[in-house]
């Protein structure tokens, strides 16, 4: 059963603090942002104001501390205006027994750049009142939490996990760019192709006598190197793993030797 509103103003700072009456909903208390938390590289990142960009998310600590009695529980949610803005907010229930500073994280599922500032109200809280007293309250890892800690003393339970997730994210990366390598490796060899079988059919329709042969032999010695050497300098760029030396000299050296064969043959016509 939700807390009314001239409950919630009867208990006030006991309650909730600091406390304000203008704040107060029929059944709910709005609260205030007061910073906002964000990790990297497992270190906290706190902020006054923050940018999120689509599916961004950050954790926002409220100005407000609650202190629940063993027959009261809390939930929080984003006040209306906000959740239509395309914000979604995501908390734990508050147990009976818990005193803490509120903290909630919240996400952009809009499809644009929405900015967060402090004393901003993105959500209201719920007081419920529970039927009896609790026999054991509430004195988990995040009891008396007044300054955003992010994951506590779990941070090691999750490590591996979080590691393993990374090191996927990363291999996903680098199949990603090996895709890439390969389908311009492709479209240069189909490029390089066309252009052989157009020239050549060209040249022969073209020309004619003994000069015919030594300028198709220039020509097609001239790409082949070309495409040779553009290969290997694209995977070499490409490439999210160490290239192979061996078969990148190979490549060049394929490209160097038709280059030779081309000038030889030009030396004919």
């Amino acid at each position: 059963m939700f807390v009314a509103d001239r409950n919630i103003k009867a208990a006030g700072e006991r309650l909730i603090s600091p406390f304000s009456e203008k704040r107060v909903g029929p059944i709910s208390y709005d609260l205030s942002s007061k910073e906002f938390h964000t990790t990297k590289d497992g270190e906290i990142i706190t902020q006054s104001g923050i940018s999120l960009n689509p599916g961004e998310s950050v954790f926002v600590s409220c100005e407000e501390q609650i202190d629940l009695p063993s027959d009261m529980a809390a939930i929080i949610n984003a006040r209306n205006s906000k959740i239509r803005q395309g914000l979604r907010l995501d908390a734990p229930i508050y147990y009976p027994g818990h005193k803490t500073r509120v903290f909630f994280r919240i996400s952009n599922v809009s499809t644009d750049t929405i900015k967060f500032s402090k004393g901003e109200q993105y959500a209201a809280i719920y007081f419920i009142k529970v039927d009896g007293s609790v026999d054991k309250p509430y004195e988990g890892t995040f009891n008396n939490e007044l300054n955003f800690s992010g994951m506590a003393e779990y941070r090691g339970a999750y490590q591996k996990t979080m590691q393993k997730f990374e090191s996927q994210k990363d291999e996903l990366k680098n199949i990603e760019k090996g895709i890439y390598a390969n389908v311009l490796v492709l479209l240069t060899i189909f490029v390089a192709l066309f252009s052989l079988i157009n020239i050549n059919v060209g040249l022969v329709r073209d020309s004619t006598g003994a000069g015919t042969v030594f300028r198709m032999l220039v020509f097609n010695f001239g790409t082949v190197g070309s495409i040779a050497i553009l290969i290997g300098f694209v995977q070499r760029m490409i490439s999210s793993k160490p290239v192979n030396q061996h078969m990148l000299w190979i490549e060049v050296g394929i490209g160097l030797a038709c280059f030779v064969a081309a000038s030889v043959f030009a030396t004919w016509l």
